[in-house]
């Protein structure tokens, strides 16, 4: 997200799902005399629909270790829950003071660390992570591996795996923050990254170094010039993208909302409901806003069991405009599109996908 570390207070587990008709005239980004917002504060522990505890966060990531559940934020804070109900602080993922030497020669100024992706395999937790400031497009996405999420336990250290692609190999006029990892049947490995400005992009990695083939690899571009916080998911006939598009970090300005579109192949192209293309900026809003939640986006997924949940946050009128996380169970209609609607069916995630999601 093309955005700035912001408050979040609290979970909400409610909202309207829309799909609607594709959208033609692409919002502007958001508008640079923003100002800078505190990240979440560990002190607050309140009660929201049914959900307990310290809750804030911004551009949510979900994985399971053991028996814990864990959600990584911009601005690199964790909080961890036994049931996906009770939730407390788990403190920074580096550390407070922690810095990669790597991250001053990008952004020289105010290091920003935003929103990551996480996954399991090989016995390691893989993180990529946005390195940026605002309004400085000299981003960089960076990589760091753990053997466990457990801060309390001695094993518990992040290994700079360095930087993954930056603004100098990440595409023209790109945006290289916002990563999300995906693994195809196939075995082969992506990144899928991108923000305001020149849009998406998605390249190949080598599985053995998580990190693109070459120093100029061959880039994709799923969006030509906006979406952000973009996440891929593949079904059983389908894969689908998602992205988040308007103004965030914004309170109760914000008009944030998710989109959607489906591919036969992972390259693309991402087509809408009526057929329309992605990189003619034309979408189909699968979550907007309401009047008690103006802005909706950011979203990433977790799967378990059967159940796959789609997460993300909402700046919510009952809050002050705040930007509170939300977990929904994710379903598809009868035309094969995302829905959250239960009377449809559960949104069947491959198993070699939702292992990702789980570690040990």
């Amino acid at each position: 997200m093309n955005r700035y570390f912001i408050t979040g207070i609290a979970i909400a587990l409610s909202g309207i799902a829309y799909i609607t008709n594709a959208q033609t005239t692409p919002p502007a980004s958001p508008p640079a005399n923003q100002q800078a917002q505190r990240g979440p504060r560990p002190d607050l522990n309140i009660s929201n629909n049914g959900l307990n505890g310290s809750l804030g966060v911004h551009d949510p990531v979900m994985i399971k270790a053991g028996g814990t559940y864990y959600v990584l934020t911009t601005g690199m804070n964790m909080k961890s829950s036994t049931d996906m109900i009770n939730w407390q602080n788990a403190g920074s993922v580096f550390g407070r003071d922690a810095k990669f030497s790597w991250w001053n020669n990008d952004i020289p100024d105010k290091v920003g660390l935003w929103a990551p992706d996480i996954h399991y395999a090989n016995g390691k937790y893989h993180l990529y992570y946005s390195v940026s400031a605002w309004m400085n497009f000299n981003s960089s996405v960076g990589y760091a591996t753990n053997v466990t999420l457990d801060r309390n336990s001695p094993d518990y250290k992040w290994v700079d795996e360095g930087k993954v692609i930056d603004f100098r190999n990440g595409g023209e006029n790109v945006n290289v923050i916002d990563p999300n990892f995906f693994q195809d049947s196939d075995g082969k490995q992506y990144l899928l990254y991108g923000s305001y400005k020149g849009g998406l992009r998605l390249v190949e990695l080598d599985p053995k170094t998580g990190k693109p083939f070459g120093d100029k690899p061959e880039l994709t571009t799923i969006t030509t010039s906006l979406g952000e916080g973009s996440f891929i998911i593949k079904g059983p006939e389908y894969y689908y993208v998602f992205a988040s598009r308007g103004k965030c970090c914004a309170g109760l300005e914000s008009t944030y909302q998710i989109v959607v579109g489906r591919a036969k192949t992972v390259k693309g192209p991402y087509l809408t409901k009526e057929g329309n293309a992605w990189t003619d900026n034309k979408y189909t809003v699968f979550l907007a806003g309401n009047y008690d939640e103006p802005g909706r986006g950011h979203n990433g997924f977790f799967a378990q069991g059967d159940t796959t949940y789609i997460v993300y946050h909402a700046y919510t009128r009952a809050f002050n405009g705040q930007s509170l996380l939300n977990i929904k169970p994710l379903y598809m209609d009868k035309d094969g599109w995302p829905s959250l609607d239960p009377s449809d069916k559960l949104f069947k995630m491959p198993a070699y996908e939702k292992k990702l999601f789980v570690g040990k």
